[in-house]
């Protein structure tokens, strides 16, 4: 007896495929991972896959999508978490960026083509904007620094990090590098948001 097709909502299906995949390219690489391999391991049809996602690095950017907007949450969570003012704050953030928590996923072995660094960065970037532009909105109220220009100030800090985790990539930093390119960017960083305090 044939068995029978299991049919689940679009949504539903779309974030399985999303989640195999994010699983897949972690333990597999990108490049050794097959669309064909992906709906085998979901027993689908072949063609499941494609219909939702029309390639694999279509793919790719759903996951990259999917991790930066749990990065952002998790984020906006610790940040809501963290007491003090809008600059204790800030430098929690800065922490959390120099240990590496806020671009660990640069590390799995899908992200190493530099198209699709750059793809993650720049949604990186797009994903904190708000969390960023209210921090220096609540630093201006607590007198933490004074800032005319809220969202473009937190648009090129945010494209500053991403410029500097690139620069990790391509060059391969240590990590005591990495420490030390973070930090003086850190105070490039509050310098920038004319902290007065």
């Amino acid at each position: 007896m044939a068995k029978k097709r299991v049919t689940k909502p679009v949504e539903e299906r779309r974030q399985e495929i999303i989640g195999t995949a994010r699983v897949m390219f972690t333990e597999n690489g990108f490049d050794a991972t097959q669309m064909a391999d992906i709906s085998n391991k979901m027993k689908v049809a072949a063609g499941t896959v494609y219909h939702y996602f029309k390639s694999k690095t279509e793919l790719l950017y759903a996951v990259i999508d999917e991790i930066t907007s749990e990065n952002t949450q998790e984020k906006q969570r610790l940040l809501n978490e963290t007491e003090g003012s809008a600059i204790d704050r800030l430098k929690f953030i800065f922490t959390a960026f120099e240990n590496g928590e806020l671009h660990r996923d640069l590390s799995s072995g899908f992200l190493s083509d530099p198209a699709i660094i750059q793809y993650y960065l720049t949604k990186m970037a797009s994903s904190y904007l708000l969390l960023f532009s209210s921090l220096i909105e609540q630093g201006n109220a607590d007198g933490s620094w004074s800032c005319e220009y809220p969202t473009e100030t937190a648009m090129f800090i945010l494209q500053g990090m991403a410029g500097v985790m690139a620069k990790e990539q391509e060059h391969k930093d240590s990590p005591q590098e990495s420490s030390k390119r973070i930090k003086v960017y850190t105070k490039f960083a509050l310098r920038v948001l004319d902290v007065v305090k």
